[in-house]
């Protein structure tokens, strides 16, 4: 995939930025190697007077200058490859969790039911033929997705076992090295992905496999920031206080949020009717706010200005901690 103009000049920021950083070794010397090495025009005379080392790279190919990059910051090639993917949504939704799930065709339904119960707590399950547009090939819409992704789960039926595209998917998570998780339902997963001991979901209900999962996801470290954007996209979105109320139920669980989150959470409640007018929203995140020294109802100038003021005091029967 081309970069876009924005990829090209943050790679070039940040190979100048680490170039000039002290004692980063990027003498003159070590500068004119290796733009030798991309035949490209060498500092002149080792003097920063003649054409800029900006202006030398201005047209470089994107593969060069990924390869480039790779040299200044010691970042192994796939792993920016896999960067530059992940940019690009897709046909994920936007703010939320992008999680791959594999599976056999023949329960395709119930994939898709346990993707209805993660979307409402801001995980987006890519279901194939489900998540992608009629409009663009579905294989590869389906590499796409495997690139894009940001976990992975296998939902391991009888079938699953048989699937030749769903033994390379598999195969793929294992590759990228994304987060990655199982579930059995009534059979054990082969191969690699089988030497770890996975849950059973055997007989469970989609709601009851989803809270696997989105418990599993919210543990990851490096969805921590994402699993709140989600929940957040998820509660923006919700078009029914039963789905409001179930993530708000999750956001109250958060041990913290900053006070641009706050600020993100008072603009939902005003803007989303199901969240304001909702009882089970209102039941969840009232107490929510009132351990964390807020005001509710959030103010719609607090919503609009910023944070809400911590000293206001609760109603009869509130307590904050």
């Amino acid at each position: 995939m081309p970069l876009s103009r924005t990829e090209r000049i943050k790679f070039k920021s940040q190979m100048i930025d680490e170039m000039n950083t002290p004692d980063s070794g990027w003498d003159f010397e070590r500068t004119n190697m290796m733009l030798r090495e991309f035949d490209l025009e060498p500092v002149p005379d080792g003097h920063w007077d003649g054409p800029a080392f900006a202006d030398i790279i201005a047209n470089i190919s994107d593969a060069d200058l990924i390869e480039m990059y790779s040299i200044v910051t010691g970042i192994n090639q796939d792993e920016i490859h896999d960067a530059v993917e992940s940019a690009d949504s897709g046909n994920w939704k936007p703010g939320y969790v992008r999680l791959f799930i594999s599976h056999s065709t023949q329960h395709r339904a119930f994939i898709g039911e346990v993707a209805n119960e993660l979307a409402v707590v801001g995980i987006h399950g890519f279901v194939a033929h489900d998540s992608m547009a009629y409009s663009k090939p579905w294989q590869a819409q389906i590499e796409q997705g495997l690139r894009s992704m940001q976990a992975f789960v296998s939902i391991v039926h009888p079938e699953f076992l048989d699937s030749r595209w769903c033994n390379q998917e598999v195969g793929w998570a294992l590759g990228r090295r994304t987060p990655r998780f199982a579930i059995r339902m009534g059979v054990d997963p082969a191969g690699f992905i089988g030497s770890d001991q996975w849950p059973s979901g055997h007989n469970q209900s989609s709601r009851e496999v989803a809270s696997i999962i989105s418990t599993w996801a919210s543990g990851i470290p490096e969805l921590g920031e994402t699993m709140t954007d989600g929940l957040f996209s998820a509660l923006s979105e919700a078009n029914n206080y039963i789905d409001a109320g179930a993530t708000a139920g999750r956001i109250a669980t958060l041990s913290s949020l900053t006070d641009l989150q706050w600020d993100q959470l008072n603009s939902i409640y005003w803007k989303n009717d199901q969240v304001r007018g909702g009882a089970l929203p209102t039941k969840a995140l009232r107490p929510f706010y009132y351990q964390h020294g807020r005001t509710w109802p959030p103010s719609k100038a607090a919503a609009e200005t910023g944070p809400a003021d911590p000293w206001a005091v609760p109603p009869s029967g509130e307590t904050r901690s």
